[in-house]
């Protein structure tokens, strides 16, 4: 550690000394699956974060970047921790461009505060669409008075996330089914690699990249890769109206019948999001309608402009009605999005809550979201695990929440035998199962990113290039890269 603090006096002179924090206060707050960095550095452009990797690199250093925190418990353990470079201070926005419909920011920005300044944005008018049966120019133009535009992400912990960790994890949530990922937003980026050079790529324009796509490399490295300090986003305008519907069932099967019934239309809801009773009990959203003694909910998202609203809303109450819902809710506007909030900071919730939380993110063929939906709850019923399963219905994801605290110690071998079997099974129905928040003593027991499969040694290839001295996050991504 002497050592180390020596080293540490020429890059405090280049950071300034108020920005190099080693004393234990500091350095406690960023542990990392019980490990303790040296050091934390808090840069305030590329350049400086180039300073510190190339620092980094020169002393055989271990780097970790950290945003908010939000999504730091996801992967394995680092294999060591010197310093973690932590991007609160890259936090602008560089150019908010929306007559063109671009964004560029730092890293550090938290998604919220792109969204609420996007929000101010009134000079545009909506962009045309061919809809229902009223002409485009009808609609182009709306009254509406908080109208601009938004960076269409919701990611989990979207209160709290920085859009670098949001792009670093590839984050997404339920409204991925209408607007897609990050990766499909991102117009370029600029990042620091594992060397400390500083590459770009893309631009303001869709078609501005020749050769390999350098961003979309980016996207999901869990700063494996590099750190990213700066993006470029396509931006969408504002949709016209909002709206929510909730409808109970007493039957999963009713349930999946009703959500597979909508994704068989030409209807485009912005989410569709199937829940069991404690998933829907613990968003920790005031006002909440009680679906009692209905044991399973389902969420959906309408955002488009009125007249397709309208149309949706209509006759998706009369499909839920057929295929039996017990109960129902619909509210709009400010309560439609305090909701999808509450959705988004679900995951924060219960990581604060549960000490020995397990959550666990399951991919499949969407065909079999039903049966992979109904084989976590029969199973942790039995094993007489509290859980909430949220499964984004027409995406092929589903979220599992075991609920356990600091006084369901004996549950963890049973939780373990429960994640190898749910592993299995979504490996069978042609996906995977990554563990995104799991105890510290539990890690070393779990196959965090599941299997891996054959693009994994081009994964190895890539990462031994660009960071021959193994000095960015190591160990912590797929296979312990």
């Amino acid at each position: 550690m002497a050592d180390l603090t020596e080293k540490l006096k020429n890059l405090t002179e280049k950071i300034g000394r108020n920005f190099v924090k080693t004393d234990a206060e500091t350095v406690s707050k960023y542990m990392i699956d019980g490990l303790t960095p040296a050091a934390v550095v808090f840069p305030k452009n590329t350049s400086e974060v180039s300073d510190i990797v190339k620092f980094a690199n020169q002393h055989h250093l271990a780097v970790v970047p950290w945003g908010s925190g939000s999504r730091i418990r996801m992967g394995h353990p680092p294999e060591k921790l010197d310093l973690v470079v932590c991007t609160q201070r890259l936090n602008h926005m560089l150019d908010v461009d929306t007559q063109n419909l671009t964004i560029t920011v730092e890293a550090g920005v938290k998604l919220r505060d792109i969204q609420a300044r996007l929000a101010t944005e009134d000079d545009r008018c909506y962009l045309p669409l061919e809809d229902l049966d009223i002409a485009a120019g009808e609609i182009i133009c709306s009254d509406r008075s908080h109208s601009g535009c938004f960076i269409p992400l919701d990611p989990p912990g979207s209160e709290k996330a920085t859009i670098g960790g949001i792009v670093a994890g590839n984050a997404s949530g339920p409204r991925r089914l209408l607007y897609n990922l990050p990766r499909d937003m991102i117009l370029g980026v600029r990042f620091v690699t594992p060397q400390g050079d500083v590459p770009g790529s893309g631009g303001k324009t869709v078609k501005n990249v020749s050769g390999y796509d350098v961003s979309k490399l980016m996207v999901g490295s869990m700063g494996s890769l590099g750190i990213i300090t700066e993006m470029t986003f396509r931006l969408m305008p504002l949709p016209e109206k909002m709206e929510t519907l909730l409808f109970g069932f007493a039957s999963l099967a009713d349930a999946h019948a009703f959500a597979d019934s909508i994704l068989k239309t030409k209807l485009l809801p912005a989410a569709v999001e199937t829940m069991n009773a404690t998933a829907y009990d613990v968003l920790g959203f005031t006002g909440a309608p009680d679906f009692s003694p209905n044991r399973f909910v389902v969420a959906i998202s309408l955002e488009a402009f009125a007249p397709a609203v309208d149309r949706m809303a209509r006759e998706m109450r009369k499909m839920a009605k057929d295929n039996g819902a017990g109960s129902s809710s619909l509210f709009g506007e400010h309560k439609h999005l305090q909701f999808w909030l509450a959705v988004s900071d679900q995951a924060s919730r219960l990581d604060a809550q549960y000490r020995n939380l397990i959550r666990a993110k399951v991919n499949y063929r969407i065909s079999q979201w039903k049966d992979i939906f109904e084989f976590t709850d029969n199973s942790l019923t039995a094993l007489q695990i509290d859980h909430a399963i949220r499964a984004h219905s027409g995406s092929g994801i589903c979220l599992i929440n075991l609920l356990m605290d600091e006084n369901t110690d004996g549950l963890k071998p049973k939780a373990l035998a429960f994640m190898e079997e749910l592993l299995q099974l979504s490996r069978k129905a042609g996906g995977n199962t990554v563990i995104q928040n799991a105890p510290a003593d539990l890690k070393p027991n779990l196959k965090i990113w599941g299997e891996t499969g054959s693009d994994f040694v081009v994964m190895q290839r890539l990462k031994k290039q660009l960071d021959p001295n193994n000095v960015m996050s190591p160990g912590r991504f797929v296979g312990g890269l």
